[in-house]
């Protein structure tokens, strides 16, 4: 799925531009007054101060050793051997050997103590079929979909006497030799209904809400109608979940130049990295995480396998479609009905109709042939066991699979792994150093589909995770641009990003140096560490297993295109000659990733205190109040009174209590191991105590209380999203949905009293 990846745009993602939706971290402003600022060329050769609680670490001579170990020539070499493997779809025959590639690289550095992917070496064929080790005697099957390359979906317009004048093309076009491969695969949507449903058609923007609201205002409904939606807004799934709400027979998504060639209409894509008219982005549209017919539950050979039409959320009941701009551009030009809003009208050269009928009688068909399929998946794990707390897992992880050749999403990510894997090789068999906690580097099969190859590890070995798991850092589209790093994730790692950032080097921002931190606050002194939603695969990591996560990408001046993503996601043109000659020629910024991210694993290896800082989060829970005091308050004061004060009470009582945590910590001798340990178990349960068993409502795979992505555009963040859910457009009659508002509620306010409790004296915690 990767994303946000919109989209943002994951399946997948960590599209980035979701991480600043309903931001809540603490202001980056807010933290530099903590520290010694750069100056105005970035020039931070004088870094802040340490942290008192990130004592007893890996030495500053030790990290810098291994990070600058981080070779971008091995990154590039790694990226090509991708290439040059073949495809990652999960149906290309390719996919196998990428597999091998990576399960080969970690079982030959010595410094890795388990590989598990699924068949031993000499019983390759099984690695396409098997997950965890679990192969020859039972494996993971998945529900996963695969388009009919014989009979491909089509998007046809028909005359009045129904005969088709124009057909969508099955392939896109070649543009560069890159492309020229066989074994492609089409564009599609997966999970979309198969069937032909023809008639009128209705234009919904971005097919939000808010824009069937404006279609109901001008009076034009869309039951029994096709529907022609642009990517951009919302997530692809719930573009097709909301019209099917409203009663739409069949959806169809393209690509707007004005959200993904808004600068360059005249030169796209071979001659620069804006989408091509031709381009056409592919994805997934289930709403869900994992396998939808084993919910909760890991999809192993042994599982309880639902009904489909059990499935909850439910799978796509109407077939839907991703087509190129050119194709729209031809739809649209034959629309009749009233004119488009301003704001809705993209770039294509037609005037914007609304619908529903055509000129001249004509209707639109909408033929879908994708199938359903159960398949096997293969996650591959390497393990670099700890030198004193093995116990401890501090986690890596990245997704192979793409929808086309993925040179961006996810295969820059996979190629910066390969080098973090060599480069922890090298500093264990030529050092004395190993570090003091567990690295598990995982990468992941079928994210593009729902996450699969991460839930379904979660879901396997949940009560593992919440016990071990120190901390989930998660890339995906590792490089989408040259101007900043993004980074978004649980408050907990707000601090020890910043630390990470402090310790790479980079020159960007139009000729400004130093390190990323000091880059970050030259390029984006506005930008806040963000909320996550959901798209990539750190969602089940913290709402099913509530392990901290990080997730982050060197991006795009967000501040001077204002688009959904970066342009070519997800296409056919997303491919290592777009990487070489638009993105990172060099591999600096792929460099840059890499050794943040090592950064940010040898900070939680080996900091003897865990680098938590719990004042962060205390800080966050009074943004998230604020927040919903602003967007709902009127309301919650009507039905809830009071609600404010015991909101703000017991948020109080945990500001208070992670404070005298946080100074007991600073008081802290590390030489006393069992005081120690005491304090990094209260550290480590801290993030698990916002889970409640019973999820959100409606949403019970969800279960923390506090961070989750919309359930009305899975890539963006909502907070309190269990709440906010059940305010979504409530009516004051609605007596029962009432309740349900006055019952969450208390949740939530147990939920952080018993995560203050667990912050108390391990003896005297009542």
């Amino acid at each position: 799925m990767a994303g946000p990846k919109e989209d943002p745009t994951s399946r997948c993602c960590f599209s980035v531009i979701c991480f600043f939706t309903l931001c809540v971290g603490v202001a980056v402003g807010v933290v530099i007054g903590m520290y010694v600022l750069c100056d105005d060329h970035g020039d931070d050769t004088t870094r802040p101060p340490t942290v008192e609680m990130y004592r007893d670490t890996i030495p500053d001579d030790t990290l810098q050793a291994i990070l600058s170990g981080v070779s971008k020539t091995k990154i590039e070499d790694n990226l090509s051997v991708v290439r040059e493997i073949g495809g990652q779809f999960r149906g290309y025959s390719g996919f196998g050997s990428v597999v091998r590639e990576i399960g080969g690289q970690f079982r030959g550095y010595t410094g890795f103590d388990s590989v598990e992917q699924g068949a031993g070496p000499q019983d390759l064929q099984l690695l396409e079929g098997c997950w965890s080790g679990r192969c020859p005697n039972s494996g993971i099957r998945r529900t996963t979909v695969l388009p009919d390359t014989e009979n491909p979906n089509i998007v046809s317009l028909l005359d009045n006497t129904g005969n088709p004048i124009y057909s969508s093309p099955k392939t896109e076009k070649i543009l560069t030799p890159e492309e020229n491969k066989t074994g492609v695969v089409p564009p599609f949507l997966a999970f979309a209904k198969a069937g032909v449903v023809q008639g009128d058609l209705v234009y919904v923007n971005y097919g939000r809400v808010e824009d069937y609201v404006t279609l109901s205002n001008n009076s034009i409904n869309v039951t029994n109608k096709v529907v022609l939606a642009r990517y951009g807004g919302i997530f692809r799934g719930d573009i097709v979940s909301i019209a099917s709400l409203h009663g739409a027979s069949g959806v169809i998504i393209y690509s707007d130049p004005h959200d993904y060639a808004p600068d360059n209409t005249t030169r796209p894509y071979p001659n620069s990295w804006w989408l091509p008219p031709s381009g056409t982005q592919r994805g997934t549209i289930d709403t869900g995480n994992g396998d939808p017919l084993t919910p909760g539950y890991p999809a192993t050979e042994t599982a309880y396998r639902i009904q489909e039409k059990a499935v909850d959320p439910p799978l796509p009941s109407i077939p839907a479609h991703a087509i190129d701009a050119e194709v729209a551009e031809k739809i649209l030009s034959y629309l009749a009905g009233p004119p488009a809003p301003p704001e809705w009208r993209g770039d294509l050269n037609v005037t914007y109709n609304l619908g529903p009928s055509f000129r001249d009688g004509m209707k639109v068909q909408l033929n879908v042939s994708t199938r359903n399929k159960q398949s096997r998946i293969s996650d591959v794990v390497g393990v670099i066991q700890g030198a004193e707390e093995p116990d401890r897992y501090v986690i890596l992880g990245n997704h192979r699979d793409a929808w086309v050749f993925g040179a961006m999403d996810p295969s820059g990510g996979t190629a910066i792994m390969l080098e973090i894997s060599r480069t922890l090789k090298h500093a264990i068999n030529t050092t004395s150093w190993r570090p003091r906690r567990s690295i598990i580097l995982c990468s992941w099969d079928a994210e593009e589909y729902g996450l699969f190859g991460s839930t379904e590890f979660v879901e396997e070995y949940v009560k593992t995770l919440t016990t071990r798991a120190v901390a989930y850092l998660n890339v995906d589209i590792a490089v989408q641009g040259q101007y900043s790093v993004s980074i978004g994730g649980s408050p907990l790692l707000y601090r020890t990003a910043l630390s990470a950032t402090q310790q790479v080097y980079i020159h960007t921002c139009g000729g400004v140096g130093g390190s990323l931190y000091c880059t970050k606050q030259h390029c984006r002194p506005h930008n806040r560490y963000g909320n996550l939603g959901s798209g990539s695969d750190f969602t089940n990591m913290r709402c099913q297993a509530g392990v901290p996560v990080l997730d982050f990408s060197y991006i795009y001046d967000v501040t001077k295109w204002d688009i959904a993503s970066y342009p070519l996601y997800h296409s056919e043109y997303e491919t290592f000659y777009a990487v070489k000659n638009f993105v990172d020629g060099n591999f600096t910024y792929h460099r840059a990733i890499g050794q943040l991210w090592l950064a940010l694993a040898l900070e939680l290896t080996d900091s003897a205190i865990l680098p938590f800082n719990l004042s962060d989060y205390a800080e966050t829970m009074s943004r998230l109040k604020e927040q919903l005091v602003a967007d709902k308050g009127d309301v919650l004061d009507r039905y809830l009174p009071g609600y404010d004060a015991n909101l703000t009470q017991v948020i109080d009582e945990f500001t208070e209590a992670a404070a005298s945590f946080m100074a007991q910590v600073a008081g802290t001798s590390t030489s006393k191991p069992l005081v120690v340990r005491k304090l990094n178990d209260q550290l480590l349960q801290l993030e698990r105590a916002f889970l409640d068993p019973h999820g959100l409502p409606g949403r019970s795979y969800y279960r923390h209380i506090l961070f989750a992505p919309s359930s009305h555009n899975q890539y963006a963040a909502a907070s309190f999203p269990g709440l906010v859910d059940l305010l979504f457009d409530i009516k004051d009659s609605d007596t029962s949905q009432w309740e349900k508002v006055k019952q969450h509620f208390s949740v939530i306010l147990f939920t952080i009293q018993s995560a203050t409790s667990t912050l108390r004296d391990v003896i005297h915690f009542m």
